[in-house]
């Protein structure tokens, strides 16, 4: 798309209900663009949207490269978050991961 705007996305949003018999789908990813967001919102509020996995993984390293031990706990994370079998034991994994490596004020990891 030229233009990722709001109203460019709503639009790309609309003609596709009208192709799915206005049915929205349960869930959607994406990446994280405010644009695309706002636009799910608008066209589809019951759709259920989350941001993809490989667009946050691939911030982290920018993330992390202050602390010390920065690959460690990019290494760590990755393990945590694909290798996590249930929302029970993703929590208890990520709450152990993030008091070991004292990130838990950091709002964009611990949603504090």
């Amino acid at each position: 798309m030229n233009n990722e705007d709001i109203q460019s996305f709503k639009w790309k949003f609309e003609c596709w209900l009208r192709c799915m018999g206005g049915k929205a789908p349960k869930g959607i990813l994406t990446d994280q663009c405010t644009s695309i967001q706002r636009a799910i919102e608008l066209c589809m509020p019951t759709t259920i949207h989350r941001w993809c996995i490989w667009h946050i993984m691939k911030k982290i390293p920018s993330k992390l490269n202050s602390h010390k031990g920065h690959i460690d706990i990019e290494q760590e994370m990755s393990h945590v978050l694909w290798n996590s079998y249930t929302k029970d034991i993703f929590d208890k994994n990520w709450k152990d991961f993030l008091t070991k490596y004292g990130l838990g004020g950091k709002k964009w990891l611990s949603g504090n």
